[in-house]
């Protein structure tokens, strides 16, 4: 089943994708979603709840491609926690949607101590 949406619908897609986003952060744990880097002071000021929010793009095929800034824990494997957000984000998204997730590119902006 593909998931089809009109003009009015793309805002429920995107929290869609957000929600499924989150939720493979937190399976994966170690990992705090940031906000992006050009928007993240003006999200903060603007909008407290928008400001952890991953960039979703769609190329002309109408693939996705996601772009994630994270803090992950210190003492962790970095390219592997990323790897592994990357596996699970791309085949949630594409059982939950039928969409085709061409690139999800993680960057680690920061470290942190639990």
């Amino acid at each position: 089943m593909m998931l089809v949406l009109k003009k009015g619908q793309e805002e429920m897609s995107n929290m869609l994708l957000q929600t499924v986003i989150a939720i493979c952060i937190s399976d994966i744990g170690d990992i705090k979603l940031l906000p992006p880097r050009s928007v993240g002071k003006l999200y903060s000021i603007l909008n407290r709840d928008e400001i952890n929010r991953a960039l979703i793009h769609y190329n002309e095929e109408k693939n996705l491609y996601i772009d994630l800034f994270v803090a992950i824990v210190y003492n962790k494997c970095i390219p592997q926690k990323c790897k592994e957000l990357q596996q699970l984000i791309k085949k949630e998204i594409e059982i939950i949607t039928g969409q085709t997730v061409s690139a999800v590119h993680v960057y680690v902006d920061a470290i942190w101590i639990k």
